[in-house]
């Protein structure tokens, strides 16, 4: 039995000769067992359900709004949206492509805007 990166204990598969043993264990114990996989998939899911859809949320933005990208040497996109005297910074992580980071930056305000009207 040997302790999985989520904390739950699990059988590991011995065999008797097994040259990559180490390689396989030391996943094995990198990675999470299949309830929690599934457990954080649902999760992901429902908070994703959550979200304004893509198409949703770009059209919810007023007229004139302004986003800025950045191309970064490690391969990353950052951002800047600017709309309605709001504006938002998104720095995107790896493989977050152009298109992904300007609808995390319209997310981001639309919570941001959403947060001002009530505040008003």
């Amino acid at each position: 039995m040997l302790t999985r990166a989520c904390g739950h204990q699990q059988e590991f598969q011995h065999y008797a000769v097994d040259k990559y043993r180490a390689q396989r264990q030391a996943k094995f114990e990198k990675t999470r067992c299949a309830a929690c996989v599934a457990k954080l998939a649902e999760e992901q899911q429902r908070l994703a359900a959550a979200l304004p859809k893509k198409g949703e949320v770009l059209k919810s933005l007023p007229a004139g709004a302004r986003v800025s990208l950045t191309y970064l040497a490690d391969d990353s996109w950052t951002g800047t949206l600017s709309a309605g005297g709001i504006e938002v910074e998104f720095a995107g992580g790896a493989g977050a492509g152009p298109q992904s980071v300007v609808v995390s930056l319209a997310r981001l305000w639309l919570a941001a805007s959403g947060n001002a009207d009530q505040n008003s």
